[in-house]
């Protein structure tokens, strides 16, 4: 009975808390909708951070999370997607709650099923945590990867007389349908639109530094604004002894990767055995 009224009076806070902040962030739902978990409750969980000021309770943990969104998502709109995770933290771990709730009071476990319910959401919440920085992993290999060929295309095109802008616009040019796809294009697009508004090289390449956040793309920036002005032989030597060590590193990368897809297929191997095993042994075990 005390359950059920528990999860009847936070059902009631949780929609007046949602009816009182609808309007409060109803543009900056709209704006982030599709990125924004159950937006329709969302209002909750952007009220609860500004309202119990986690920002300043919690500043590891935020600070954690903003860095890495500003690599994720850049520096401009890394703190909206701060408040963005914080919320769909906050939304999942209601839910959860309230879900553990209503088992309790369904079930025969009893407390027991409360006590489960708490350990799962501290998981999940570690879990939401830690799976930001398998994303920033993910993206930084990527760049990884894709840099080498990027670096190759910048020497044939420089060989041809072009300059540094012109090829960066033409390699990005030639993978336009594959920009939202790929990290290093995206943030390589993004530096080429600021060069056609006229900003300098030196602050795009400084930006596309920051906004990358890799070893690897701060020692190209460097290498092309130091030579850049050279321009010809100097540049193309330094982009090549560059390139030598990018195709390294990627061999690197991809090996590493391929050993973590190997490792994942012994556990799927072995219960494959396991079943054949099991086929051809158990005639001989019935005939007994």
């Amino acid at each position: 009975m005390v359950i059920r009224i528990t999860i009847l009076l936070l059902i009631v806070i949780i929609l007046l808390v949602v009816w009182r902040n609808k309007k409060v962030y109803e543009s900056f739902i709209d704006q982030y909708k599709e990125d924004i978990t159950l937006p329709i409750i969302a209002p909750l969980a952007f009220a609860m951070i500004d309202k119990l000021k986690l920002y300043r309770r919690l500043p590891k943990l935020i600070n954690a999370i903003h860095q890495k969104m500003i690599i994720l998502r850049g520096s401009k709109l890394s703190g909206d997607y701060t408040k963005i995770y914080l919320a769909k933290i906050i939304t999942l771990l209601t839910v959860m709650l309230l879900f553990t709730m209503v088992l309790v009071e369904v079930s025969d476990g009893g407390n027991i099923n409360l006590i489960y319910g708490l350990i799962l959401m501290v998981v999940v919440s570690v879990f939401l945590v830690k799976d930001l920085d398998k994303k920033v992993k993910q993206r930084k290999d990527s760049i990884i990867i894709e840099l080498p060929e990027f670096v190759n295309k910048i020497i044939l095109l420089v060989n041809a007389g072009e300059t540094v802008q012109g090829a960066m616009k033409k390699s990005v040019d030639q993978q336009k349908n594959r920009v939202l796809e790929s990290p290093l294009y995206f943030e390589l697009n993004e530096a080429v639109n600021k060069m056609t508004a006229n900003t300098s090289f030196q602050e795009v390449m400084k930006d596309l530094n920051y906004r990358c956040g890799i070893q690897e793309v701060s020692i190209f920036t460097t290498t092309v604004m130091m030579n850049y002005r050279k321009g010809g032989s100097l540049l193309v030597q330094s982009l090549n002894e560059l390139s030598v060590s990018l195709w390294d590193k990627r061999k690197t990368v991809t090996r590493i990767k391929g050993e973590e897809a190997s490792s994942k297929l012994v556990f799927p191997i072995i219960f494959i055995f396991a079943a054949v095993l099991l086929v051809v042994i158990y005639p001989a075990i019935a005939s007994f």
